[in-house]
Order: structure tokens, then sequence, then C-alpha cells
């Protein structure tokens, strides 16, 4: 349950709140960014901000847990309609360019040596549960025929994971590209699929 519990004005505020945070944090840094800035942002009180959140970390590591909220739920649902990897690996590599985008902005923020350890740690969790979901599902694509591959699993997972956040990041961080859209994303998604599948395709 949230911590605004099952009111939906309350979470609606809240989102905007942290999406005001989502643009304090990336155009200063987490050093320059401030409360009092923030409930500026927001149009919020700092009294609201402190309500809800105890200091700048906490509303720092709120936010980037909410951005990593359900990026990779969505794969299940497709999972659960055809598990086939034609299917799923779409999904995944999707979900990996989300949370490429999602992430590096706060990622910029963080800066060095700031306290934002649990920021990191929330990260590098998140991202190791999901690398060990990967792994189990293209390890069941193989018991099923699937693919063939005698490599590491894991290996093969961060490869895919590689060929799926291209570069994204650079392109948006030199100018090469303005934004990137859904069809960008559902397109490169589908043109990994294929070349990962060509490569580990079973003997016929």
């Amino acid at each position: 349950m949230s911590a605004t519990g099952d009111n939906p004005a309350k979470e609606a505020r809240r989102g905007e709140i942290l999406d005001a945070a989502f643009e304090e944090f990336s155009a200063h840094g987490y050093a320059g960014a401030s409360m009092a800035a923030i409930a500026r942002r927001a149009h919020a009180s700092k009294e609201t901000l402190y309500a809800w959140f105890e200091n700048k970390e906490t509303l720092f590591n709120t936010l980037l847990a909410s951005r990593l909220d359900g990026i990779a739920s969505r794969v299940t649902v497709v999972a659960q309609r055809d598990p086939s990897p034609a299917n799923v690996l779409p999904a995944i590599a999707e979900d990996v360019i989300r949370l490429e985008l999602a992430t590096a902005p706060l990622g910029h923020a963080m800066g060095a040596g700031e306290s934002t350890d649990a920021a990191l740690r929330l990260v590098g969790q998140t991202i190791g549960e999901w690398r060990a979901r990967f792994v189990e599902y293209i390890e069941r694509c193989r018991a099923g025929g699937y693919l063939a591959f005698d490599d590491d699993p894991f290996e093969i997972v961060s490869l895919f994971v590689a060929m799926a956040q291209g570069e994204w990041g650079l392109r948006l961080a030199t100018g090469m590209l303005d934004q990137v859209t859904d069809e960008m994303i559902a397109a490169h998604a589908q043109r990994v699929t294929r070349l990962f599948l060509k490569g580990l395709a079973p003997e016929k």
C-alpha cells in the first residue's frame, strides 16, 4: 500500500510532487536540489513535502523507486498470454530501454560523494532481481526447445541487455536525438529480438 493509502487525490498529488522532484534533481543534481526548490516547483509547501518524505534522501530514494516500480510487470502479463521468446523478448527489450531512460537522469543527479548509497543499492537490487528472472526465463526457453546455447545463461542475458540498451543515452546526451519515442523503442526491440533469436535458433 502507498503512503497515501487508498485516496486517489492524495496519490495524484504525491505523483505531481515526485514529478517535480525528478525535474529538480535532473536539472540541478542531488547536491543542488533542495526541498524548498522542489516544493516551489510542485506548488506545494515544505510542510507537505516533509509530511510525506523525511528528508531529501528519502524523497530521492522514493522517486527512484517510483521510476523503477512496475517497469518489468508488463513482461509477466505478456508471458502469460504467449510465453514464446518471439513474443516475450521484445517486451523485455522495451523494458530495458525504458529502465535506462528512466534512471539515467537520476544516476547523473547522484554525483560523486553524495549520500545516495541507499538509492544505488535499490538500483542494484532491482536490476539483480530482474536479471535473475530473465535467466530463469531463457533457461525455460532452452528446456522447451525455443533456444539453443551452451554459454552461461547470465552472459546470454547480459548480451541481450547490451543489445537492447544500444546507444540511447549517448545519442540523447550528445544531441544525436531530441527524444526517444514509443515507436522507436518498439522498432528497436523487434530488431534486437530478431538478431538474438537468429543467433540462438535450435538446429533443425
